[in-house]
């Protein structure tokens, strides 16, 4: 039995909702209002297997996390949750948890092992974004590459974003903690990123990185995140090829 416990955490429960669905084991996904956090921490007993993850943890680190644990069979509890907004009491109380479990079937080197993986493929997977960026003239320094970096993280978890940029650009706006009517500036800020080193680059680039992926046509906001995700299908990035 798998169990994530996400505290007030849309785009992380949407994701890791759908790797559920797509596996025959026994996975509960639960998310829960901020205020209900100490009920449930206070529910979890010192011999469950649990990792806990700051909220600010990326969504693929998390995604592998749970696809990792799947591949593995363990039994385990995964809680995610805002530090900021708990307090020292119940943090040094998770604290006591994780380093008091007694279970013999899940040990601190199985814990170590399963979230030293998920963090490789979620550094590879992020290493090949800042690559392909880079390579077309943009630097995450600025917060339009930083947007669409997060555009192609978030897609990439979860492909049905593609089919719906608006919702995309909100996603972005919400993890970057950006308040939705202001979803415009952020979308703006990605086209003008995008559009600035597309402009000064030269086209023989383009089929240099994405091959016959590419077909020629002018690049747009969601045909560029489109070809970063087959990228990363072809190179095997994803957990699961």
């Amino acid at each position: 039995m798998i169990k994530v416990i996400i505290a007030n955490n849309d785009i992380l429960y949407d994701n890791l909702s759908k790797i559920a669905l797509e596996t025959k084991e026994t996975i509960e996904i639960i998310n829960v209002p901020q205020n209900q956090v100490n009920s449930i921490i206070g529910q979890i007993k010192t011999r469950k297997n649990l990792i806990i993850l700051d909220s600010l943890t990326s969504v693929i680190f998390c995604s592998n996390l749970l696809k990792n644990a799947i591949k593995t069979k363990v039994n385990i509890i995964i809680l995610v949750m805002d530090f900021s907004n708990i307090s020292s009491v119940i943090t040094d109380h998770t604290r006591h948890f994780f380093f008091k479990k007694k279970s013999l079937d899940f040990s601190l080197f199985q814990t170590t092992h399963l979230i030293s993986n998920a963090l490789k493929d979620t550094l590879e997977i992020e290493k090949t974004i800042d690559n392909i960026l880079w390579r077309i003239g943009l630097t995450t320094y600025f917060k339009g590459t930083k947007y669409l970096k997060d555009a192609i993280l978030l897609a990439y978890s979860d492909r049905t974003l593609l089919l719906n940029a608006q919702l995309l650009v909100r996603k972005v706006a919400e993890k970057n903690h950006i308040s939705n009517n202001k979803d415009k500036i952020v979308r703006s800020d990605m086209d003008k990123s995008l559009n600035t080193a597309l402009d000064l680059l030269d086209i023989n680039v383009l089929y240099d990185i994405f091959k016959d992926e590419y077909d020629g046509r002018k690049i747009s906001l969601r045909y560029f995140i489109d070809l970063c995700i087959q990228y990363l299908e072809n190179k095997k990035c994803s957990f699961l090829s």
